[in-house]
């Protein structure tokens, strides 16, 4: 599953790049920013009657160029993520935080609009349960390394400020329990705000006094 999505992104990528090659002596300009915005949160797989929490997440984003339409946007982010599940009758919110990485290609259909689909890499920061106080055991009990496959859309202004709204589906089991033979993934929605920096004659101005 994890090689197929792999696939399709690298093709997208070929295939867009090829469509849209710009002239060699236009200037494209990288734009640097920042992001912000809700996570709607849960897991799918053999666990059942989870149910979502709303959490957020924050970092850094950076916009690079290929071609007129074609664009990469490798993301730095701190994502609060997790479920609720129901313990003997009590409520019990599980907080899964990790640092992630997602490298999201985006096309501009038109000078605003965006698709956007990309992998996502990330790290489990640290793991806590609202039931009681939480044993060290369990953060080993979830995998460290978790891989999604991210998919959306994106409205950019151009001043930079930008909205995105982005699905994640997880592809790797985030259960590390060797003994306990559950598979559960992450599922996650994100709707984001943000703001990337004007450089000095960057491309969108250059296209707008032509």
């Amino acid at each position: 599953m994890v090689k197929n999505f792999l696939y399709t992104v690298s093709i997208l990528l070929i295939m867009t790049t090829s469509l849209y090659a710009q002239d060699e002596s236009e200037t494209l300009y990288t734009r640097a920013g920042f992001k912000a915005g809700l996570n709607y949160t849960n897991v799918i797989g053999d666990i059942e009657d989870t149910d979502a929490r709303v959490r957020m997440h924050l970092g850094a984003v950076i916009e690079f160029p290929v071609s007129q339409r074609f664009f990469i946007q490798t993301e730095v982010l701190y994502s609060a993520q997790g479920y609720k599940v129901d313990v003997n009758g009590e409520e019990n919110k599980i907080s899964l935080n990790y640092l992630t990485l997602p490298i999201i290609a985006k096309f501009y259909f038109t000078n605003k609009f965006s698709l956007e689909i990309g992998p996502q890499f990330a790290l489990l920061a640290n793991a806590t349960e609202s039931k009681g106080d939480t044993p060290d055991e369990f953060f080993d009990s979830f995998n460290n390394f978790d891989f999604s496959g991210g998919f959306g859309a994106g409205y950019k202004t151009e001043s930079g400020l930008f909205f995105q709204f982005r699905y994640n589906l997880g592809l790797t089991n985030i259960n590390d329990i060797d003994t306990l033979d559950v598979d559960f993934k992450h599922s996650v929605a994100q709707l984001s705000v943000g703001y990337l920096f004007r450089t000095k004659n960057n491309r969108r101005q250059n296209s707008n006094n032509e």
